[in-house]
């Protein structure tokens, strides 16, 4: 494949990304993880910047509020993996850019999900803090939970009760179908959403310390592999089979991995795309399941990435947290 920058511009410590589609317009989102901007990118209008909001930041996850241009976001994760102050905030398309409002405090809420429901009433709310309290960065004493319950757009709230697991270092999640990933030193959870023939239910899939998952069929046997950065921020990656059986593991050779995704690109075959903020802070597309790479870009230090398509292109939106850059590259097949 071949990966060309066509877009960059500056951003102190982008790190959450997001492709934000519907009511005739098209923006890529990305919000810094310090006390700095959220921006939106026009798609239809060569890159036409937008202002979200200008600071606050400290932004960890965002989620569009489907068929609409609304999106919820965390704030004020910080100072690091302290954040007893993280915040969640609806973004209102107001037809010329957005009107924030205040959902409610939630302390150390690193990855959440707004779903919404299969009847179409309502949405479901998950929230996974990375720690529930904290007498420093890196105190890790009393674990983070998996808060659970509904999100009411029209009241803009959240009514949530916390299942009985804790999770230490509770990072990474993956929202499948029907139920979402969850990932922590514990290993890896399933949480199957509440259908109405049962509640929400939590079955574990992995006892391998996880940070970070996404899935793909990179193999091409019909099944799903799991791409997981392993250690908190790695520095192994691991691929695994359907059943969680280890296919491939690498070396101790990805400090800090973070900037993960899998799927289908133009030529018709699935891919992981990896990249880490340490060491040398490389953006790769993997290409196989034993863990064989291309080089994307490198010394750019991704923290999060997602591939979108475009008038019948395809995309990839890196948000390049140690260069402090706003990637933007196109796709194409290698002739």
């Amino acid at each position: 494949m071949k990966f060309e920058k066509i877009f960059k511009d500056q951003l102190d410590h982008g790190y959450a990304v997001m492709r934000l589609q519907a009511e005739g317009r098209d923006f890529a989102l990305i919000a810094s993880e310090e006390n700095q901007p959220c921006y939106a990118y026009d798609l239809d209008d060569n890159f036409k910047r937008y202002t979200v909001w200008p600071d606050v930041g400290g932004t960890m996850t965002m989620v569009q509020l489907p068929g609409t241009l609304n999106f919820v976001a965390t704030q004020k994760f910080y100072p690091g993996f302290n954040s007893p102050e993280c915040r969640i905030v609806k973004e209102t398309w107001n037809g010329n850019g957005w009107d924030q409002t205040i959902v409610g405090d939630f302390p150390y809420v690193h990855r959440f999900d707004v779903i919404k429901k299969k009847d179409g009433q309502g949405y479901w709310f998950i929230g996974c803090s990375i720690a529930n309290s904290k007498k420093s960065i890196d105190d890790w004493s009393d674990p983070g939970k998996i808060w659970v319950g509904e999100y009411d757009d029209e009241k803009e709230s959240v009514t949530q009760h916390a299942l009985d697991i804790r999770i230490v270092k509770n990072h990474g999640y993956k929202r499948m179908d029907g139920y979402s990933l969850i990932t922590g030193v514990e290993g890896i959870f399933k949480l199957t959403w509440p259908t109405s023939g049962h509640d929400w239910q939590l079955e574990q899939l992995s006892e391998i310390e996880t940070s970070d998952i996404f899935s793909a069929d990179v193999n091409g046997d019909g099944k799903q592999e799991y791409l997981t950065i392993e250690g908190f921020h790695g520095p192994y990656l691991r691929i695994s089979n359907d059943q969680f059986e280890t296919i491939s593991l690498s070396g101790a050779e990805t400090p800090f991995g973070h900037a993960i995704w899998g799927g289908k690109l133009n030529d018709g075959k699935e891919y992981f795309i990896f990249g880490w903020r340490d060491g040398k802070q490389d953006l790769e597309l993997i290409t196989d399941d034993q863990l064989d790479a291309q080089l994307i870009d490198e010394k750019v230090g991704p923290s999060n990435v997602i591939v979108y398509e475009k008038d019948g292109k395809q995309y990839l939106l890196s948000a390049n947290r140690e260069s402090n850059e706003v990637a933007i590259y196109s796709i194409e097949p290698t002739k």
